[in-house]
């Protein structure tokens, strides 16, 4: 068997992991030209199901790296209003409890074994059905490769999911964010409330503004293993409607774009608008939200779905968690000795199931609904 995976963020290095232990073939191929070559997000919770799923299926020297270099929290999840003036934690069910990691350096992990199978720089341009039920991925560059199973780990713009799904049903919310980091120097460490410095904050108002804040402080330095360096920070997303954020949103730059989420928030507390100043703009991003609708089912073939290309969800802290279960789920199926399809079709019916719950949950929380 030989597996084509599309995307090399979290969801598809552990699929291939998972593969390559039971000596299946595997391509993970992935567009950008290298592991680092744009802002690859920040501090992020995998949940319990997430964390299950690297412990199971990632080699047990690189689970043990992700969790030396993990971030050291004492808290979990509280809220404030702009004022910053009352705290107020909320409960974690102990499903979501896991592992928070910076999510470039787990990446960084989990991609160092799989340099042999992994291709940067291959831009996916289409697919196309064989005889036998195999697939032939087409790349931009006008080269291909021919394989038995296509996964699309490649997130919610996912072209695979448009061949495979045309009428796949995503819906971009009114609301955009800003992301960013700034690193936790003495003055930002200052300005940082103790909630974020420990946990997640998430700090609304009552007209649609919100920011969260949360610091990644490593349990050990990543150049311990051979990585780069690990600089703490605090991660950051100002979220605003469309109208607030005004015309030309995705035009701007990072500069412009932390001038913009720091006057958004300017009649907050002072101490937010100065925490993104401080930011580094090579890590600013604007971003849409997205949601979507289980769709109806389809024939299991050769193409298969996985993490956002399959369930994309507003952000809520479970969506890496719930892509790594189904790089897990996906995994388990494969090397089960099942037919091929028939292991596919029962993959994509769980994930299905499990997706599209997590997806509402995830919307039920970017309301507010905790």
């Amino acid at each position: 068997m030989r597996v084509l995976i599309s995307g090399a963020g979290l969801a598809g290095p552990c699929l291939a992991h998972g593969l390559r232990r039971h000596g299946i073939d595997v391509l993970l191929f992935e567009r950008d030209a290298t592991v680092d070559a744009r802002a690859q997000g920040y501090r992020i919770h995998i949940g319990g199901d997430g964390d299950a799923a690297l412990r199971e299926w990632l080699p047990s020297e690189a689970y043990e790296q992700a969790a030396a270099t993990s971030c050291r929290t004492g808290r979990g999840v509280t809220v404030a209003g702009p004022d910053l003036g009352t705290f107020t934690e909320i409960p974690v069910p102990p499903e979501a409890a896991g592992i928070t990691v910076d999510r470039l350096t787990l990446r960084r992990i989990m991609l160092r074994d799989l340099a042999g199978c992994t291709r940067f720089g291959a831009e996916f341009a289409g697919y196309t059905l064989l005889p036998g039920d195999r697939v032939r991925v087409r790349f931009a560059d006008g080269t291909t490769e021919d394989g038995d199973l296509l996964v699309a780990a490649d997130g919610v713009g996912s072209g695979i999911r448009r061949q495979l799904l045309p009428d796949f049903p995503v819906t971009t919310d009114d609301a955009r964010l800003i992301y960013g980091r700034t690193p936790l120097t003495r003055e930002a460490r200052d300005l940082t409330p103790d909630a974020a410095l420990e946990g997640f904050l998430g700090v609304a108002g009552p007209d649609g503004r919100g920011i969260v804040l949360a610091a990644q402080r490593f349990r050990r330095d990543p150049a311990e293993f051979g990585f780069p360096p690990g600089e703490d920070y605090v991660m950051w997303a100002a979220a605003a409607s469309s109208s607030v954020f005004g015309p030309g949103f995705f035009r701007l730059g990072a500069g412009e774009l932390i001038d913009l989420a720091a006057k958004t928030l300017a009649d907050w507390h002072p101490a937010l608008g100065a925490l993104i100043r401080l930011s580094d703009p090579a890590y600013v991003v604007p971003s849409s939200v997205y949601t979507s609708e289980r769709p109806e089912p389809w024939a299991p073939g050769p193409v298969t779905l996985a993490g956002d290309a399959a369930h994309p969800m507003p952000p809520a802290g479970i969506s890496a968690g719930v892509a790594l279960h189904d790089a897990g789920l996906l995994a388990g199926r494969l090397v089960s000795g099942a037919p091929l399809l028939d292991a596919v079709g029962e993959y994509e019916k769980e994930m299905l199931d499990h997706g599209f719950a997590a997806a509402a949950l995830a919307a039920r929380r970017h309301r507010g609904d905790h």
